[in-house]
């Protein structure tokens, strides 16, 4: 009996043992087959365009500011009678707001007391003037009169007929006169002074009133141009100062159905960008639609940021049924050439060299000599191989390039071309192991790195790789 159960329990150890053989020799030894990383041929129209970003902006946007200082007392009503707001649709002249007129009111007043003073001090002026125009004329006559009573005087000379008293009398007379003349003459003028100044006065007492009639009409805010209104930046209650430059109130954008992409192109793509130049471009809201627009203008001036220079280009879009609104992102394709009905590959596949086990058996390799200049060698797979397909290569956007079959060569939509090889798990073990790669050349073994003769700090490992926390 105990021999039987020692036969069993070898015949037991020994199954175990094959089994665990088996099982190492299987998982070490396994033949794994070639499998290619792969892309597909496809057809379709090839487009090689300018990436960039940019920003829809209204094409003409109106500041509608306050030139006066004051409490926003109301706003005004749009189109639907509703009060102004973001998007009210309004039109040119209509009421967007209403400052406190009350202290340009009692300045209005104030302004038309002095012109009604102005208007007294003219006529008064004038009544100054007629009286000293009268003087001079009285003036004159006397004057005249007592110039005759000297010329008979000077005729008759001092005698029996004219005392020395009576002809003195004349002299005195005369000269008495004259002066009388002149200051006539000065009250005459500086009456008309006067009269002059009080005519600047109402002039500038006038011109004060059509300011403050003016600063009153500044009290109500009106749109000058028909629009939508993007921005309102004010409430009611709130004071508004007016100072050097014009407080804005509201931004309005005169046509929405008609807008710009201001996109940022780098210095390098810039060159690929001109007027005229179709555009077609997506916004976030609206992923699944493509539109389109043309270049108006490249700006001139350039920016830089982060050592990257920059460009401003101006595209002019078409915004019929309002679905874009202003400052909404944009991603913007400017075409530069495209093509229809093109065979197109990744650009990968022109990459891959494959080994001589790789290939099917009984190919025939073409020799550089024999390919044309423009040729070159795409790999199709066919099952655990691949084959060669001579093709010119065309076209290239920088994922993808159009590509022609030369003569007596086929290649359709849908095939698959190989990109790489994808490792077995032998290969992987061997390549872990350090072991021979079979599809390319050894992986050498990386040296550790030296810390040139100093101890290593806290967080430096002298294994190389990264820096890492210091063992604990």
């Amino acid at each position: 009996m105990i021999k039987r159960l020692i036969k069993i329990i070898i015949i037991l150890a020994v199954a175990a043992f094959a089994i665990s053989a088996w099982m190492y020799y299987s998982s070490n030894h396994r033949v794994d087959k070639v499998r290619f990383a792969t892309t597909t041929v496809t057809r379709g129209d090839f487009v090689n365009k300018v990436q960039a970003t940019g920003t829809l902006e209204p094409q003409e946007l109106v500041d509608v500011g306050a030139q006066v200082t004051g409490e926003i007392k109301e706003f005004g009503t749009d189109l639907e009678g509703k009060r102004v707001d973001y998007g009210s649709e309004v039109k040119a002249g209509q009421l967007l707001a209403r400052i406190d007129d009350t202290l340009v009111e009692l300045d209005i007043k104030r302004a038309e007391a002095q012109v009604a003073q102005a208007e007294a001090q003219i006529l008064s002026a004038a009544a100054a003037v007629a009286q000293a125009e009268a003087a001079v004329a009285q003036a004159q006559a006397n004057k005249n009169k007592a110039d005759r009573d000297m010329q008979r005087a000077e005729k008759l000379g001092v005698g029996d007929a004219l005392s020395q008293m009576e002809y003195d009398q004349f002299v005195n007379a005369a000269e008495s006169t004259a002066a009388a003349m002149q200051s006539a003459r000065a009250q005459q003028q500086t009456s008309r002074a006067q009269q002059a100044n009080a005519e600047a006065q109402l002039q500038s007492a006038q011109a004060q009133l059509t300011r403050e009639l003016r600063n009153r009409d500044y009290t109500r805010i009106t749109t000058p141009v028909d629009g939508t209104i993007v921005v309102r930046q004010v409430n009611v209650g709130q004071t508004v100062v007016s100072s050097m430059n014009a407080t804005t109130l509201f931004l309005v954008a005169r046509d929405l159905s008609r807008m710009q992409i201001w996109a940022s192109v780098n210095e390098a793509d810039i060159a690929k960008v001109h007027p005229g130049q179709e555009v077609r471009y997506t916004v976030d809201a609206l992923p699944n639609e493509t539109f389109t627009g043309k270049v108006n203008k490249v700006r001139p001036n350039a920016t830089m940021s982060s050592n990257v220079v920059t460009y401003i280009v101006e595209v002019d879009v078409e915004n019929p049924e309002r679905k874009l609104l202003p400052y909404m992102s944009a991603n913007v394709n400017f075409i530069v050439e495209e093509f229809k009905d093109c065979l197109m590959v990744a650009d990968a596949a022109f990459e891959f060299r494959p080994s001589p086990e790789a290939i099917a058996p009984g190919v025939q390799l073409v020799s550089p000599e024999e390919m044309g200049e423009k040729e070159t060698l795409l790999w199709r797979k066919q099952g655990d191989h691949v084959t060669p397909v001579r093709v010119l290569r065309g076209h290239d956007d920088g994922t993808r390039s159009v590509v022609t079959p030369v003569e007596g060569e086929e290649l359709a939509p849908g095939e698959e071309l190989a990109t790489g090889v994808l490792l077995g798990a032998s290969e992987q073990a061997a390549l872990k192991e350090g072991e021979n790669n079979l599809f390319g050349m050894n992986r050498p073994k990386r040296r550790e790195r030296s810390t040139g003769g100093a101890e290593p700090k806290p967080g430096q490992s002298t294994k190389g790789g990264r820096p890492g926390p210091p063992p604990m």
